[in-house]
């Protein structure tokens, strides 16, 4: 595969890609590493603006609690933990050095071990964050001419959207990387992910012609229980809605996949909109949270206490993350992968029950980001051949108003 800058071509086709940082956890078992996406749209754009991502400073201001990451080649990033760093959190940064600030979960992993988002581990939620603003920050730097960025600006966001024409194999194609990312080290909170033309970043994504392409979305490193027990080797994973999305860029990727010879899960029945979904799953989960505070209100012994509360952290550090991660009525227009209707398909990795029981939780690797470019490699040629029908089906599909959405920029709300 042979990219090239095209920074005055008219893109065909859009890739987009993005780190939801701190969104490691759902119900039901779901965990991922979310920031794949985010580090396969970056290596995309290396590959025509090379830059050294690799990390060579990451400090901590024990009294701000802010954390900053430089990477070789210049770029800066800086978040906040709510409850700031401890001497000992701020000793642990020198294990970054070296490390790729491209594969942000994988780096927080390093230095931290785990991650949790939901404000329950703080700390590798910044670092996570602050790695992936010093990529967005080194291409900026090295590329300025070439670059097209913008910020998360609603109100507590700290990410933003970095992107570029490149030309892959001689095919105009807009790629964005963008991060989800909240002040303190909070979130998940993804109202912005994947092609959302709102706000700034939907300026950048008209300025990169991509709010009405054709569009491969690139998600997580997932397991999902119901997919995954009992299998023994990872999987592409190709999604989208038959009746809501792009059928034309779901039979590129999977003839993608199958090109690259890899293993495949698909299905076109996923991401189901306007069924409430998500408003009723945060509202059972509400109810969950009531029973345990009931419960708790009621409890003697401090073995009762120990153990409700002990449940209430695994609700709130897992199962929240489920709900979380998206307004609900953003959801039920988008999707869990923020999808705009008509234009798009999902491709991901699913995870063997075999990787799970030895990691815990998915990171994401280079050797992964090489099987996701494979795979886009062999669909961009497929989906050049066919993208009058995949642009014709987007306009007949298309549906989506910036006004509904309004509230979620109100800085007074």
């Amino acid at each position: 595969m042979k990219i090239t800058p095209n920074p005055e071509g008219k893109s065909i086709i859009g890739i987009s890609g993005h780190a939801g940082v701190g969104h490691v956890h759902s119900h039901c078992g779901f965990v991922q590493d979310d920031s794949a996406g985010f580090a396969v749209a970056v290596e995309l754009l290396k590959k025509a603006y090379p830059v050294d991502t690799t990390i060579t400073s990451a400090s901590v201001d024990t009294h701000t609690g802010e954390i900053s990451v430089t990477t070789r080649d210049g770029g800066t990033g800086s978040a906040t933990a709510r409850r700031g760093f401890t001497p000992h959190e701020a000793a642990f940064m020198a294990s970054a050095i070296g490390l790729d600030a491209t594969y942000s979960q994988s780096t927080a992993f390093r230095v931290f071990g785990r991650v949790y988002g939901q404000g329950v581990l703080e700390a590798p939620v910044a670092l996570q964050a602050a790695c992936c603003l010093a990529v967005m920050n080194t291409l900026w730097k090295k590329y300025p001419d070439a670059m097209i960025r913008g910020n998360e600006d609603m109100p507590g966001k700290i990410g933003g959207c970095i992107g570029a024409r490149l030309a892959i194999d001689g095919i105009p194609v807009s790629v964005m990387a963008l991060v989800n990312a909240n002040e303190g080290g909070l979130g998940p909170d993804e109202d912005l992910e994947g092609n959302i033309a709102l706000g700034d970043k939907g300026r950048a994504m008209k300025d990169l012609g991509l709010d009405r392409l054709p569009t491969v979305i690139l998600e997580s490193k997932a397991y999902v229980p119901a997919l995954c027990e009992g299998v023994d080797h990872d999987r592409m994973w190709v999604r989208i809605n038959a009746e809501v999305d792009n059928q034309h860029v779901y039979e590129a990727l999977l003839a993608g996949v199958k090109a690259a010879g890899l293993p495949c899960l698909h299905s076109d029945a996923a991401y189901p909109r306007h069924t409430g979904e998500l408003e009723k799953a945060a509202q059972d989960l509400g109810k969950r949270i009531v029973e345990i505070g009931t419960q708790f209100s009621n409890a003697r012994t401090s073995a009762e206490k120990v153990h409700l509360i002990g449940e209430l952290a695994l609700i709130v550090s897992q199962d929240a993350g489920g709900v979380t991660f998206m307004s609900s009525h953003m959801n039920d227009q988008v999707g869990g992968g923020g999808i705009m209707p008509g234009t798009s398909a999902v491709l991901s990795m699913a995870v063997s029950e075999k990787y799970i029981r030895e990691w815990k939780i998915p990171s994401f690797t280079l050797e992964d980001a090489a099987k996701f470019m494979d795979v886009i490699g062999n669909t961009i040629p497929t989906l050049a051949d066919n993208v009058d029908m995949a642009q014709t089906q987007l306009e007949e599909r298309f549906d989506f108003n910036e006004d509904d959405y309004a509230a979620l920029f109100d800085t007074k709300a």
